[in-house]
């Protein structure tokens, strides 16, 4: 065989490889892009369910909105579960919620039990003492509403008399209630957490208006400051007009009052042109009723 027909035939097999190997290939490409191409079209038409199914999906900027301002609401009064809990922790957490909002208030605080719900577990813990109802509604509203996932189980409160004294003078300290408090503080070890500032929140609330324990409805009572003030009872009507209240009281002084204006346990609410009459707001038993007054020419 001469040269030139070898190196024929050589470049002949090795074409045919080629020829060979890319059809293999193709086909081996062929069959890959049909499988693409099926599962494109089963991705596209389970997309286009689900935009049929969520038409908020096609809002993704809208709800990218909504989600940045759900992750500020929960960084501002989210609650925080914690990988760990013990007695230390709680009492401290405690500690630093009375320096902070109770101030004053002291309690006795022992472990009652572990327990678990789910897969969250938790530390059941009492609290009991003598406070100011006031200090203590503040640190009741602390403990459920501040950063730590904690849960007020029970509130046993009676109310108690404290007596201090100083230089032998007994002095009687008012609004003082006996309190016991059983709290659940949560925790797991698996939780992802999504607070990053775990400090005490400035959390703004409106105390108690009264002592739930204090008699509201009581017998007339005298009160100094209130005395102060013109008192209705000893006093005559002597002249009215649209605008104003003429009032004479039991020293023959004349006064002169209007809508708003303070008297003896209570105010001037309004004036009645037509009835003649000038209605006041009074509460000298613990429940605000209507005083009227009315003018007589004679």
């Amino acid at each position: 065989m001469s040269y030139a027909i070898r190196n024929t035939v050589i470049i002949t097999v090795l074409l045919i490889i080629v020829i060979v190997g890319f059809i293999i290939a193709n086909s081996k490409y062929v069959k890959q892009k049909e499988e693409l191409t099926i599962q494109y079209n089963k991705l596209t038409e389970e997309l286009n369910n689900l935009k049929i199914t969520n038409p908020d999906y096609n809002d993704i900027e809208r709800i990218t909105e909504e989600y940045q301002a759900l992750k500020i609401k929960d960084q501002k009064t989210g609650k925080v579960i914690p990988t760990e809990n013990n007695p230390t922790l709680s009492y401290l957490y405690l500690l630093n919620i009375c320096d902070k909002f109770s101030p004053g208030l002291d309690f006795d605080f022992s472990l009652e039990r572990p327990g678990m719900i789910g897969t969250t577990s938790y530390n059941s813990f009492s609290l009991s003492g003598k406070a100011n109802i006031y200090s203590l509604y503040s640190f009741i509203f602390q403990i459920e509403k501040n950063i730590m996932f904690y849960t007020i189980e029970r509130i046993f409160l009676s109310e108690v008399i404290v007596e201090e004294e100083e230089e032998g003078i007994t002095t009687l300290i008012p609004n003082m209630v006996s309190f016991e408090i059983s709290i659940n503080a949560y925790y797991d070890e698996q939780i992802i957490q999504t607070i990053d500032n775990v400090k005490l929140r400035n959390l703004r609330y409106k105390n108690i208006n009264y002592n739930p324990f204090y008699t509201r409805v009581h017998e007339p009572r005298v009160d100094i400051d209130q005395e102060k003030y013109l008192n209705l009872d000893y006093s005559q009507m002597i002249g009215l007009t649209p605008e104003k209240v003429f009032l004479r009281d039991n020293n023959e002084n004349v006064l002169i009052i209007s809508p708003g204006d303070k008297v003896a346990y209570g105010y001037l609410d309004r004036i009645n042109w037509e009835e003649q009459s000038a209605v006041f707001k009074i509460n000298r038993v613990g429940i605000t009723i209507d005083k009227i007054l009315y003018w007589s020419k004679d």
